[in-house]
Parts: C-alpha cells; sequence; structure tokens
C-alpha cells in the first residue's frame, strides 16, 4: 500500500513529530473533538505524538495537506474516519482526501468499508453520502470529549456501490 496519496488539490501523507502542534490546535478546538468519538477534550501535543506512534505503522492513515499547511486526517483503521481543523471547513477537503483513500483501499481489497457519523454532525453525514455509504443503523457508545454516550449513524459502502458511484 502506498504511504503517499495526491489529489487535485491535497496530498495525503504519514505524520510526522512536527504535525504534533498543528494537530492538537485543530483537534483541540472543541468544535473540532466534539464530533470523534475517541479524542480527549482538551488534546494537546503529546496526544498527538502518542496517536503518530500509535498508527505509524499503519499503511491507511493520511495527514492530509493542503500545499506546506497540514489541514486535517483521514484514515481506514477497520472503519473509514477523518477530521479537519474548522478553519477548514466547507472546501470539499473530506470528500476529496476520502474519496482518495476509498479509492486506494478497493484498489486492494474486496472487503466493505464501515463509517459512521455522531447524529448532528451534518456535515459528516454528507460526506458519506456523496461517496456513496448508506445507511447500516445505529450505535450508542462512549464520547471521549463531551464525556457522555453519543449516537452513531453507522453507515457501510461495498465496492459494487463504489464502483458503480466513482
Amino acid at each position: 500500500m502506498t504511504r503517499t496519496l495526491e489529489t487535485e488539490r491535497l496530498l495525503l501523507r504519514p505524520y510526522r513529530a512536527s504535525d504534533a502542534v498543528t494537530v492538537a490546535e485543530q483537534i483541540g478546538e472543541f468544535a473540532v473533538s466534539q464530533w470523534l468519538t475517541r479524542v480527549p477534550h482538551p488534546y494537546g501535543e503529546a496526544d498527538a505524538l502518542a496517536f503518530f506512534d500509535k498508527v505509524a505503522s499503519e499503511a491507511m492513515v493520511y495527514a492530509v495537506c493542503r500545499a506546506d499547511e497540514l489541514v486535517g486526517c483521514v484514515s481506514i483503521m477497520g472503519d473509514l474516519g477523518y477530521w479537519y481543523g474548522a478553519k477548514h471547513w466547507g472546501r470539499g477537503y473530506a470528500t476529496e482526501a476520502a474519496r482518495a483513500v476509498v479509492n486506494a483501499h478497493f484498489a486492494h481489497s474486496d472487503a466493505p468499508i464501515d463509517s459512521g457519523y455522531i447524529t448532528g454532525n451534518e456535515a459528516s453525514r454528507n460526506v458519506l453520502k456523496k461517496i456513496g455509504f448508506v445507511s447500516n443503523g445505529f450505535k450508542e457508545t462512549p464520547c471521549l470529549s463531551r464525556k457522555a454516550n453519543v449516537t452513531i449513524n453507522r453507515v457501510i459502502l461495498s465496492r459494487e456501490m463504489w464502483e458503480g458511484d466513482a
């Protein structure tokens, strides 16, 4: 599996230790972390470095960059997941990067991809819908930043669905 991917506007690459400050600043905003179940709030540079160490050998975990600026993250680690700094919302980066990662996944695997979004996160719902994910039920799960359970709207995408929608 390739360790970098390029799209029309984005470079998806492995994380570097020098990314920790930017990641901590972006994901440390509650406006971002409230939509992520596994991210504590507050979130600091040490949290970012621990995450980088944990995923260093994962082939499908990418820092998403526009020019030289880190704007977010996209990954497939069991599920498709992503986040973007609030100042980068509404520019189509999430959809563009997720399409690249989904395409890379299906280039090497027939396994369907699961994902989901916290109820109320319409931006994430729209990204997943644009890519072709369909509803696959609901589940309750703890959200570290909110310190409460949230409802996850589960979605799934098969190779057949991807090839029909791509």
